[in-house]
């Protein structure tokens, strides 16, 4: 581990943290660039029960994502987004396992997500962690381009 990545830290922050918006900004002009064809898609939301989680190296926001829990005891991985000047360095494995242990505080027993495919470097991520393919599940399923994944969770 480096020396930056040694003073790094996730917390939990709400949904109104004003270092939340320049990264999923970021991640929105990302995504738009790979997927141009689907800019003027109605892109779901983020509900208001979502909890977000900030990464942060010397106090300097540079990863994100959401957890969105959902009924029957499942929950959703959303903008999840390391800032490209840090990647490479297991930032994005830590976030996602500091994920999967809110997703279990909220109740999930199971955990899902919707990358696309034109992202093979968040897919790699998303198998590494255990995650394994599933059918698109809505409203992802009328989009050729996302691919869906799950992963089940023990408390």
């Amino acid at each position: 581990m480096s020396a930056e990545t040694a003073t790094m830290e996730i917390v939990e922050v709400s949904p109104d943290d004003a270092r939340l918006g320049p990264l999923v900004g970021a991640m929105r002009v990302e995504l738009d660039a790979l997927y141009p064809e689907e800019i003027d898609f109605d892109h779901p939301t983020v509900k208001q029960a979502a909890r977000f989680l900030l990464v942060l190296a010397g106090g300097t926001a540079i990863g994100c994502c959401a957890v969105q829990p959902l009924d029957a005891g499942e929950a959703e991985l959303k903008r999840m987004y390391v800032d490209p000047a840090w990647r490479g360095r297991g930032i994005a494995r830590r976030l996602m396992a500091e994920a999967e242990a809110l997703a279990v505080r909220t109740g999930a027993h199971r955990f899902k997500l919707e990358t696309g495919v034109r992202q093979p470097e968040a897919i790699a991520v998303y198998e590494r962690a255990g995650f394994t393919r599933i059918p698109n599940y809505p409203p992802y399923d009328r989009w050729e381009m996302s691919v869906c994944y799950a992963k089940s969770l023990r408390p």
